[in-house]
């Protein structure tokens, strides 16, 4: 068998293979991010092999550069695994390397990650997950992105108008976003006659909110200890912001619609789950991918970093074991929102929690644990085809290594599994 290494960038790529025994076998070849740069590719994995199928070619998974050449050779029938960085980096440490890193020893290490590794070809899932896919993450960017925004208003009103959060029930809702869009300020409110915010006020909250509250607003903007100084910047930044939000919003709405639609067409089962919406059914089915590829739940919770490390050496047995991390940060993200919602649903994953918590779990590291079991329950919905049973979330993990409760550190209880 022949291994061969493509280090990835964004305009230029380096491959370069060894034989079983390790030693290179052409020198490194450089080629372009483009159809005839692939091409050249190819024809460089020809020349070291008649034979495609004792070919391997090996490339890390840097950030999203990868897939255009991996589409490209997988097509062209070879056989391409995608690497985690980690690996490599264990065997840059592995051959004492150091910090010396160039694009030849990058293609060189992957190579030999390859020949030393055991490694299944890599896939790509249907198209309609990679969809389902690309439009979760881009709904969770634009939800972060309204969020982040928001939080700018409210730094601006706390300098501005101190007293106007204890106006509206939800800043940011529809009666609270009309006002902002119009008279964020105390000059402003001062200015604008009563029965024009009355107005205002009662087309926003459809007939809820009248002459009373305009009342309250002006008594607040006319007591109010904000600043003055620069109110007119102060009027415009918030006004712009406002509109930003609803504009987010509306579209990030657009998206969710999207995502529900082919998550009913891709994987409906995994809703039938209690605590699972279509928005996080959708990003645990998309980020899992084909559910085939993985041998077991286990296999699940390690990709996902929730599975515990674990520190032993002779008689000691280290005690602050953390989580890994080492997976898809948004399916744990995801998971561990799920994981929440069990809680609140009181589902029988919720007695587990509080067996945990029984035990001396913190919150965090028991709900962690929660959304361990929890994967075996959505893997058993999505390799079975079933809906939920709650009869086997209810059932004891099934071996010892299920079983193996998280020892995370009080420290790490605080960190973000993100």
């Amino acid at each position: 068998m022949l291994y061969a290494g493509i280090d990835i960038a964004k305009y230029d790529h380096v491959v370069g293979a060894v034989d079983e025994r390790g030693w290179t076998l052409s020198k490194p070849m450089a080629f372009k991010n483009s159809s005839s740069g692939f091409e050249r590719c190819a024809a460089y994995l020809a020349g070291i092999a008649d034979d495609k199928s004792q070919v391997v070619v090996g490339m890390e998974a840097t950030g999203h550069y990868w897939l255009p050449c991996f589409c490209f050779l997988t097509g062209k029938g070879y056989s391409v695994v995608v690497i985690n960085p980690m690996r490599t980096d264990a065997m840059r440490r592995f051959k004492n390397l150091g910090k010396v890193k160039t694009d030849a020893i990058d293609r060189a290490l992957i190579a030999e990650t390859l020949r030393c590794g055991d490694f299944e070809p890599s896939r790509l899932a249907d198209e309609k997950l990679v969809s389902l896919r690309q439009l979760t993450r881009l709904h969770q960017s634009m939800v972060e992105s309204a969020a982040d925004l928001k939080r700018q208003v409210i730094v601006a009103l706390d300098q501005v108008f101190p007293e106007y959060s204890g106006l509206f029930s939800d800043i940011f809702g529809e009666s609270s976003k009309a006002f902002l869009k119009r008279c964020p300020t105390p000059e402003e409110v001062a200015a604008i006659d009563i029965r024009t915010l009355t107005s205002l006020l009662d087309r926003a909250s459809r007939g809820k909110l009248g002459r009373e509250k305009a009342a309250e607003i002006k008594a607040a903007a006319k007591g109010s200890c904000g600043v003055t100084v620069a109110a007119d910047a102060f009027s415009f930044q918030i006004k712009l912001l406002a509109q930003q939000i609803e504009f987010v919003e509306g579209q990030a709405d657009e998206v969710a619609k999207r995502v529900r639609g082919l998550l009913d067409e891709v994987e409906p089962l995994i809703v039938t789950i209690p605590g699972i919406s279509h928005k996080l059914g959708a990003q645990i089915v998309a980020e899992i991918g084909d559910v085939g590829r993985f041998k077991n739940a286990a296999a699940i919770v390690k990709y996902a970093g929730i599975n515990p490390s674990r520190n032993q050496s002779g008689t000691f047995e280290g005690e602050a074991n953390h989580i890994t991390k080492q997976g898809s940060p948004y399916l744990r993200r995801a998971l561990y929102l799920a994981a929440t919602a069990q809680l609140k649903c009181k589902t029988p994953l919720y007695d587990y929690y509080l067996r945990k918590r029984g035990e001396g779990k913190a919150h965090r590291e028991a709900t962690v644990a929660v959304a361990r079991k929890l994967v075996h329950v959505i893997y058993a919905v999505l390799s079975k085809q079933e809906p939920y049973d709650p009869a086997y979330a209810a059932q004891p993990p099934a071996s010892r290594s299920e079983r193996i409760d998280m020892k995370v550190s009080k420290c790490d209880s605080n960190n973000s599994l993100r």
